[in-house]
């Protein structure tokens, strides 16, 4: 991370958690650049891609506000990509029969269509990187991602509650 000849300012330890740290962020947005490389040619980014798979995988439709929440999406985001869909007439807006204050967003038949045609996209490009690993292999990553994930959650938590602790 560190420039040729310059010194860091950590040790060296918090050096290569940092490395791990921008190589993990790095996968993440590489990640995302590959879909938006797989869906360039439908005009269709990472995120307007989950938002479109999270309504196709639980139909019924949800609030913006359940979306956002679900794929972890600023709601302001979420507004623009909802706003954008609807523009596109990929998505309807309805007021929920059973709470009137609330909205549920629906995929409508051109929306529902495209998130069919870009799963099975998706799904295609899955089965094709499966070639490259073993099913082992995936279960461990998966097991570890889990354990992984869940380790960032615990540390978090004890952070916030030092942190409250010093109040």
């Amino acid at each position: 991370m560190a420039a040729k000849g310059n010194k860091p300012l950590i040790s060296e330890e918090a050096r290569q958690r940092a490395i791990y740290r921008e190589t993990s962020f790095r996968y993440t947005a590489e990640t995302e650049k590959r879909h938006e490389l797989l869906f360039a040619p439908y005009d269709i980014s990472f995120p307007v891609f989950r938002v479109l798979s999270y309504l196709a995988l639980n139909g019924g439709g949800a609030t913006p506000s359940q979306i956002a929440d679900e794929l972890m999406i600023l709601r302001q985001s979420m507004t623009n990509i909802l706003d954008a869909l609807e523009k596109r007439g990929l998505i309807g807006r309805e007021i929920d029969p059973s709470d009137r204050r609330r909205i549920r967003v629906k995929l409508l038949p051109e929306g529902e269509a495209l998130s069919v045609e870009l799963l099975a996209l998706e799904d295609s490009f899955l089965v094709k990187m499966g070639k490259y690993i073993s099913d082992d292999e995936r279960q461990t990553y998966r097991a570890l991602e889990k354990k992984m994930y869940n380790a960032k959650v615990s540390a978090l938590g004890d952070i916030l509650r030092e942190r409250e602790e010093k109040k």
